[in-house]
């Protein structure tokens, strides 16, 4: 008994002195110590929203304000920039947008390219606050549909300590505030539109997927759409991959591509079919239509994890090689053998 606790005790300090060479910390930061609060104005439709949801007219300028609060005991630098609505490939409406060159084609009025100053910084003392103001100008021609976006406030890293800090890693949770703001200038009811742009082979978290690009041309906010998709190999009613989700959002003049799981197979050149269905509400959107899928673009699989390879044709080559080498095996032996016994009888 005394021996097997000295082996174990040799153990435990093999391991603690190995450890002690490791020039490794962790530190974790998750404190939120701002926080931000939209400034109203008398043009909003609905003053229960604490985002802004505002009636505007044709060409009209107005600033609005957001107060951001420091609740830390130092001063703080917070970034403050405006970004436009997209739709992620969850089939969620996105605010982190602030590059209009990423809009879709149909969006015409990005909320970025609507204020004068899309980016700020303010320097905030601690225990105090500070109003940061926007100004946003209307499109001159009435527009009908909403405009959306959001207002996005983060705290400035300071990247000389986050360099200096080599010999570390910081497990930091940065939170960022949003508040969104929503534009209309009339009452008009638009209904949503969906297109189907695209279908291409693509990885999605390094798994094989077929993506379907759809995309939304009108300025209407889509909320509870539904989609079911299947493929099939052209020719064939055998349906090969299928996907079905619900409760899927997407925002104004926005597209996403929509995945179609291949469970792990190989991307496989060929020419496929893809019957899908879209649903908002009363609207259906039906869409059958071929693509194909190109050599170049099976070299994905190459990029893919926990790929299912089909070794099926593998293994009938493997199989036939070894059969013929058992019968050239068994035709040696036996003439060997008859040749043996010709010798004998001589």
């Amino acid at each position: 008994m005394e021996l097997k606790r000295q082996k174990l005790l040799l153990i435990l300090s093999a391991i603690l002195l190995t450890l002690s060479f490791i020039p490794l910390s962790v530190r974790a930061e998750n404190t939120i110590d701002f926080s931000v609060k939209a400034i109203i104005p008398t043009n909003q439709i609905d003053h229960m929203k604490s985002y802004f949801d505002l009636k505007m007219s044709p060409g009209q300028k107005q600033d609005f304000k957001i107060e951001v609060f420091n609740n830390s005991k130092k001063e703080e630098t917070i970034e403050a920039n405006i970004t436009f609505a997209t739709t992620n490939n969850n089939g969620l409406i996105d605010y982190s947008e602030s590059n209009s060159k990423n809009a879709d084609k149909s969006l015409k009025y990005p909320l970025t390219n609507l204020v004068s100053e899309p980016q700020k910084e303010v320097v905030i003392p601690a225990g105090k606050s500070k109003v940061v103001s926007f100004s946003i100008t209307m499109p001159k021609d009435e527009y009908n549909g909403v405009i959306l976006g959001a207002a996005h406030f983060k705290k400035k890293i300071d990247e000389t300590k986050k360099s200096s800090e080599n010999e570390s890693i910081n497990i930091k949770n940065e939170y960022a505030y949003v508040v969104g703001i929503k534009l209309s200038e009339n009452s008009n009811e638009v209904e949503p539109n969906l297109h189907l742009l695209d279908i291409k082979p693509t990885l999605v978290n390094y798994r094989t997927t077929i993506a379907a690009t759809i995309q939304n041309s009108e300025s209407s906010i889509v909320k509870d759409m539904s989609i079911d998709a299947q493929i099939f190999k052209k020719g064939s009613n055998k349906v090969l991959y299928s996907s079905k989700k619900t409760e899927m959002s997407m925002a104004p003049n926005s597209n996403f591509d929509y995945a179609i799981d291949l469970n792990n197979q190989p991307i496989e050149s060929g020419t496929y079919r893809l019957k899908m269905k879209a649903i908002i509400g009363t609207q259906i959107w039906e869409w059958d239509e071929l693509f194909t899928i190109g050599k170049e673009e099976t070299d994905l699989n190459n990029k893919a994890v926990e790929i299912k390879n089909n070794y099926f044709w593998y293994y009938i080559g493997g199989g036939l090689i070894l059969l013929i080498g058992i019968i050239c095996l068994i035709v040696f032996l036996r003439r060997k053998k008859e040749k043996e016994q010709s010798n004998n009888n001589e």
